[in-house]
């Protein structure tokens, strides 16, 4: 971050009352079977994923050559990013609304990426191009794999939580929500939507 302003990229589901549904959940607590109803989703995020790949490689060469990406090359990371976000947040009963394709701007779990000044930085396009970008994302992305373990374990406490008390401790919402805001942040870096590294914390 700089000069104290707000991260250009968050990842935010509005608290509600937090009452959850018990049948989902016992589906969740047994073997995670909740998952089966988003194989769709994971399905088509899989191939979408290995498109936006692509997408996101054409995009840093956009940046070498004119500063910035065209409309549709944003559009795509876009996509993908909210798209999987919206999955994340039912797999956690951060929300109990199930998770469209696409884009969706009604659904309660919501990314918003302010837009990256132009002309973005060349010099990390080409590191980009190199896969060197990757590389400088590392310390995150070892720090997120193993909080990604605790996360399926807290997921799992969810659904038992819910099953007892029919709600989502708040706690827990709040704790999702940082995690995937910090994966979404590194996505992004990644993927050239920001140009601003992004911090180590699970906090807006």
């Amino acid at each position: 971050m700089s000069n104290g302003s707000p991260y250009p990229v968050d990842f935010i589901v509005p608290v509600d009352d937090e009452v959850r549904n018990r049948g989902l959940a016992a589906l969740g607590l047994i073997l995670f079977l909740k998952t089966v109803l988003i194989i769709p989703h994971i399905l088509l995020l899989m191939l979408y994923g290995v498109a936006v790949q692509v997408v996101v490689w054409m995009g840093y060469w956009y940046i070498l050559f004119t500063g910035g990406k065209p409309f549709w090359v944003e559009n795509f990371e876009l996509i993908f990013l909210e798209w999987s976000s919206r999955v994340f947040a039912w797999f956690t009963s951060t929300t109990d609304v199930y998770p469209t394709y696409g884009t969706d701007e009604n659904h309660p779990a919501q990314v918003t990426v302010v837009e990256a000044p132009e002309p973005q930085s060349r010099l990390l396009a080409v590191a980009g191009i190199l896969l060197i970008r990757s590389l400088l994302a590392v310390p995150h992305l070892f720090v997120l794999l193993w909080l990604t373990l605790g996360t399926l374990f807290l997921a799992w406490f969810g659904y038992l939580m819910i099953l007892i008390t029919g709600r989502l401790p708040l706690s827990l919402h709040w704790y999702f929500i940082g995690f995937h805001r910090w994966w979404a942040r590194t996505w992004a870096w990644i993927a050239a939507l920001t140009d601003e590294y992004p911090p180590f914390t699970l906090k807006p």
